[in-house]
């Protein structure tokens, strides 16, 4: 075959590096089989229709031509799940103990207790989220190469206590700081078969995107509390007086009537920014991961981001508005009747509430998550992917069994 030399050369077809090319249908059939068995089950088959799901984002989340593989099972949540428990279970009737013992002591002294208590708590949800984030990493595969994640699941957990001291005393100021730290801390920790992961990102360059949402978020704070501080005072009094066996229900519905409101308004506009900066915040991580000499980069675009969560807002509340006009609900406030439609406005009401528990997370996933996913991975590039061939499998041990604490408190999505 002769080849004119005038002739111009074909392109090459581009080929997306990271694609996922799920469908909303089979997703929406697989959600829906999953609802129906986890009220059938009370709740029990939640553990396999996680996997369930995982197994249908991952299989269609395709890297370089390959798709990433989810190896975990059902059973190994469900187990998870009960080891879980068993820490969980005594840990509230301690907490229930002391309550009851506590009874007529001063107000001060049941605030101390539930400070102990749910600051136990919040450490026991550090140390879930890295050792969820081991068993979906220990059970991802591309390639036939399993991820996989080091380090200890306590050092997280003071990284991420210490951190978020530091943030709440700054009234939300150093959040850029408490990201970097533990996601650094799970990055570098973080392995792609025999390969180390690690993170290069800045907090000071977080936090001049931070402090536009931050200081409508610390005004809210300060207004909010500046105003109403009396009134809490006086609520805290009130429940000293509870305690005592004295009733208090007259007094705590006026001053919770008292309450200013208003200055939430403020979080509004801190959490429209800080989806803005959540954009931000997701492209320089993504930018600062390295795999030996393997980068990525994230143009992923805020407006995108914004009008999925608008569209989606506004169809919810039309849809369960409309649901309401058809039921014939009325939310006008009335002494006798909160609701204003007698008992079958209560049934109505309670139909709604069920509609919308049972709707919500199914929505969010095929009209968030997918939408979110798609346009993320559509907006992600890959640099030097040829050193990917050269990662071998690792031979570290497995962890046995699920997500354990991350299941018992309700911790992370699918």
């Amino acid at each position: 075959m002769v080849v004119p030399e005038n002739a111009v050369p074909a392109e090459p077809v581009a080929r997306k590096q990271l694609l996922f090319d799920g469908s909303r249908k089979p997703l929406f059939w697989l959600l829906l089989r999953n609802l129906g068995l986890m009220i059938i089950t009370l709740g029990i088959y939640r553990f396999w229709a996680k996997t369930r799901v995982r197994q249908f984002f991952w299989r269609h989340t395709n890297f370089l031509d390959e798709p990433l593989e989810y190896l975990g099972t059902g059973a190994e949540l469900f187990v998870g799940f009960l080891i879980a428990i068993v820490v969980l279970v005594p840990l509230g009737a301690v907490y229930s103990l002391l309550q009851f013992f506590f009874i007529g002591q001063p107000f001060w002294v049941s605030m101390a207790v539930d400070a102990v208590y749910y600051t136990v708590i919040l450490f026991l949800v550090q140390i879930a989220i890295h050792r969820m984030r081991r068993y979906r990493l220990t059970r991802t595969s591309w390639r036939g190469v399993r991820f996989g994640l080091d380090g200890s699941s306590l050092r997280y957990a003071l990284i991420s206590f210490g951190y978020g001291l530091l943030t709440m005393v700054t009234l939300w100021l150093a959040y850029p700081w408490l990201r970097v730290a533990t996601l650094k801390y799970f990055f570098n920790n973080a392995r792609f078969g025999s390969s180390t992961l690690s993170l290069e990102a800045s907090g000071r360059w977080l936090f001049k995107r931070w402090i536009v949402a931050a200081i409508p978020f610390a005004l809210g704070i300060v207004a909010f509390s500046g105003l109403n501080w009396d009134t809490f005072t006086a609520l805290g009094e009130i429940e000293e007086k509870s305690a005592q066996g004295q009733d208090v229900g007259d007094d705590a519905l006026m001053l919770i009537q008292q309450i200013q409101y208003w200055p939430l308004a403020i979080f509004v506009l801190s959490i429209a920014i800080q989806i803005w900066y959540g954009v931000a915040e997701f492209r320089h991580i993504v930018g600062g991961v390295r795999l030996d000499n393997v980068s990525l980069k994230s143009e992923m675009p805020a407006p995108f981001v914004y009008r999925v969560y608008i569209v989606f807002w506004i169809s919810i509340f039309l849809f369960f508005g409309l649901v309401a006009a058809v039921f014939g609900v009325s939310f006008d406030w009335d002494q006798n009747d909160a609701f204003g439609a007698g008992g079958s406005g209560h049934i109505a009401l309670t139909v709604l509430f069920l509609l919308f528990f049972f709707s919500f997370g199914l929505l969010r996933t095929l009209f968030i998550d997918v939408a979110l996913l798609k346009r993320a991975c559509e907006t992600m590039t890959v640099d030097n992917p040829q050193d990917l061939d050269r990662v071998i499998q690792s031979s570290a041990n497995l962890p046995s069994h699920g997500e354990g604490l991350a299941d018992a408190l309700d911790v992370g999505g699918f």
